[in-house]
């Protein structure tokens, strides 16, 4: 079968490898589609993880993380899946996802309703990943939640807390085209970060949540002067930064950071878009297959995708 393999930064082929065989607690499970992780692909590919955590360079199907498929075959301990359902996968309990098949532990996949396309359930993962830092707060109801930078991981989570009832939601981001489709999908406000008077404004007003997934540094300190119960750290970012304590003193915030899912919540991401609370379509920017994954990888260090959908 077809794998990507990535030596090194700046080292890309497809390799042929033996398909693999599952263990008896495991499926087998043929990719349909995969959805590129605009930030791990980006960095694995160019060397820019400063820590050199999360490398796996030279194991194939590197660095994929996000993807759906057919399951082909089921181990013996196996009950819960057969032959021809449609999963989604994440980063969990098997191996990298960029090749033709690939092995998961049967209590680690999402089971998805046959109608749904693999294009739209592919980036189920991230949808899960932002489930699991939202619901750190346990009731949205009434309540006004920011999300700033509208990239996949913000697009996400304005739409959760809108399914968990949120009151009024504001998306914040320097791009416009990004705070347009932040619109499309259910935020009630949108905000420039460039124009220094509606950030002021905001840091006035407040709100009761802030959800932070730019991973810009002034964006965290934004975000402690315009929340006032919670924020939420979703974003990554590498290095030191200096939060003004008197806003985290005066309100009593409570700050959350989240890495990753559970497959109760990649289960709750999959549930949502089966039930039209959570769009993934207006999201995918361009289809792709194997050889043109580095064209892709382009396109996000371009800021030109929101996401990309491969196919092997």
């Amino acid at each position: 079968m077809r794998s990507i393999l990535i030596e090194k930064p700046g080292s890309f082929e497809i390799a042929e490898i033996n398909k693999p065989t599952p263990a008896p607690d495991e499926i087998l499970i043929e990719v349909k589609s995969l959805s590129l992780c605009n930030q791990h692909d980006w960095k694995v590919n160019k060397g820019l993880y400063q820590n050199l955590k999360y490398l796996e360079y030279g194991i194939p199907g590197f660095p994929g993380h996000e993807g759906a498929g057919v399951v082909v075959e089921a181990g013996s301990q196996v009950k819960k899946f057969k032959i021809g359902d449609h999963v989604v996968m994440s980063g969990l309990a098997g191996p990298p996802l960029y090749s033709e098949f690939v092995t998961r532990k049967a209590d680690q996949v999402a089971l998805v309703d046959k109608k749904i396309p693999f294009d739209h359930i592919a980036m189920s993962e991230l949808f899960g990943c932002v489930h699991r830092a939202c619901r750190k707060i346990s009731d949205y109801r009434g309540k006004s939640v920011a999300v700033s930078g509208c990239g996949p991981g913000g697009l996400a989570a304005i739409q959760i807390v809108k399914a968990y009832g949120a009151d009024r939601v504001i998306a914040i981001d320097i791009q416009s085209h990004k705070l347009e489709i932040a619109a499309l999908l259910g935020a009630d406000l949108i905000a420039d970060a460039k124009n220094h008077n509606s950030i002021d404004e905001l840091k006035k007003s407040g709100c009761d949540i802030f959800i932070e997934c730019s991973g810009n540094k002034l964006a965290y300190r934004n975000a402690i002067q315009i929340a006032r119960e919670a924020v939420i750290i979703f974003s990554y970012a590498e290095g030191n930064i200096e939060l003004p304590l008197w806003n985290m003193f005066d309100h009593e915030l409570t700050i959350y950071n989240s890495k990753w899912l559970t497959n109760d919540d990649l289960q709750a991401a999959v549930n949502f878009i089966a039930s039209g609370k959570i769009k993934t379509d207006t999201m995918i920017s361009a289809k792709v297959d194997f050889e043109h994954y580095l064209d892709a990888v382009e396109m996000i260090g371009r800021g030109e995708a929101i996401k990309i959908i491969m196919t092997p």
